[in-house]
């Protein structure tokens, strides 16, 4: 792994200027670099090759996403539909519920949390195509699944940024034997405000829990019909733990539908 210099700027666009919707950015410079782990068993290892590109350091919040929304009229998916899927403690393992209602401003439903109230969380209950067009709307887009992991693992060889054993109070994921109950160790249930966590070694926050991460392209394993209708996501989320998907470290890649909305999925974005 290329040892890598940080450098954090706000820009307007790819090519710089006067810093457009509060993005914080972290440049990884060009090079080849080695990603996988001989030990996984659907990401093995292999060189990536990249001329260079700039990510967020954090997750596109509820604040930046509505800038978005009042700059475009935008309508996202759940939006147009009037309806997304909801979770949250209480829940059987993976029981996701159709919910009227759920959308972006209301990611668990008109009597949950409110996002205008939720600032600088995460957006959530947006599809692949709501985040890529908010990507396109401010010059960039989202990360190629090698180009997170690069950013995400900042050199590290372990599981996670911090190292091989799981810390849960260094990350926002599901706390407890099962989704009935959480034990709150992190400090919350559902999202949490970015930057709420320690950074990895090259300044990005939330690389491991907090919200999934949608990204581009899709691993070997994948058919070409699913890479077609599926959008891959990585990091793991609020919603992930040991017995339900355990995809909260720095190797899996996750994959849904690309017009499905859930709590617990965001973006992170990229600018070459």
């Amino acid at each position: 792994m290329l040892r890598i210099s940080i450098a954090v700027f706000l820009i307007a666009t790819a090519r710089g200027g006067e810093a457009k919707n509060d993005h914080k950015l972290i440049h990884i410079p060009a090079g080849t670099y080695e990603l996988g782990d001989a030990a996984h068993k659907l990401n093995k290892p292999h060189s990536f090759k990249t001329p260079g590109f700039s990510i967020s350091d954090a997750e596109t919040t509820n604040a930046q996403f509505a800038v978005f929304i009042t700059a475009t009229g935008y309508q996202t998916q759940s939006e147009k539909i009037g309806w997304s899927l909801v979770g949250g403690e209480g829940s059987a393992e993976w029981e996701w519920r159709q919910m009227a209602g759920a959308n972006w401003k209301h990611p668990f439903g008109p009597a949950g949390p409110n996002s205008a109230d939720l600032p600088q969380h995460p957006v959530t209950q947006i599809c692949g195509e709501d985040a890529r067009a908010y990507c396109k709307w401010i010059g960039g887009r989202l990360p190629d699944i090698d180009e997170w992991e690069i950013a995400a693992r900042a050199g590290a060889k372990t599981s996670y940024p911090w190292g091989e054993a799981f810390q849960p109070k260094l990350t926002n994921t599901w706390n407890g034997i099962n989704h009935l109950h959480n034990t709150r160790e992190d400090g919350f249930v559902l999202t949490s405000p970015v930057r709420s966590y320690p950074p990895n070694k090259l300044g990005l926050y939330d690389v491991i829990g907090n919200v999934f991460e949608y990204c581009e392209g899709h691993p070997p394993w994948m058919t070409t019909a699913e890479a077609t209708r599926r959008i891959c996501g990585r990091g793991g989320s609020w919603w992930c733990s040991s017995s339900c998907c355990n995809f909260h470290n720095l190797l899996d890649i996750g994959s849904m539908i690309k017009t499905a909305s859930l709590p617990n999925q965001g973006f992170r974005v990229v600018f070459d």
